[in-house]
């Protein structure tokens, strides 16, 4: 069986390089990265060859020997999955606790806490993959620009 590296090797990476690029305004160095993570050499090169795939930076810099010396600035879904910048499901629960706040909230009218309640069961159960498209896909555009 194939270990999981994504949660000990390739997300960390991925937060580090996000937070190093946030903080800096500059290209990561792989020896940053080992660094930050407290990773090997070998490590932060296995982790920096497999988030390349998908990609979540855009070009860095190569050795002449094929390893990465340094990330380029982090993709729109790095700084998602990192933390940095909503997710449409995130945006959705947040959108749906603040119906369940209203529907809860005493000073509110029934009809309002009803209304409430109604839409916020309805964000969370059938409605919800067309939230989280309007959230995030290309028609609702609010987070995908």
């Amino acid at each position: 069986m194939i270990a999981d590296t994504w949660t000990t090797r390739d997300l960390p990476v991925l937060r580090a390089a996000v937070e190093i690029y946030d903080r800096t305004g500059r290209n990561p160095s792989a020896a940053e990265l080992g660094a930050a993570c407290e990773f090997d050499e070998d490590t932060v090169q296995r982790a920096l060859r497999a988030l390349y795939r998908e990609p979540f930076f855009e070009k860095g810099m190569d050795t002449w020997g094929g390893g990465i010396l340094a990330v380029g600035p982090p993709t729109s879904a790095a700084l998602r999955i990192a933390g940095q910048w909503p997710t449409p499901e995130g945006q959705l629960d947040r959108l749906i606790a603040a119906f369940e706040a209203v529907a809860a909230d005493d000073s509110r009218t029934d009809e309002e806490r009803s209304r409430a309640a109604k839409i916020g069961l309805w964000l969370s159960g059938a409605l919800q993959q067309v939230a989280i498209g309007a959230l995030g896909g290309a028609g609702g555009n609010m987070l995908s620009g």
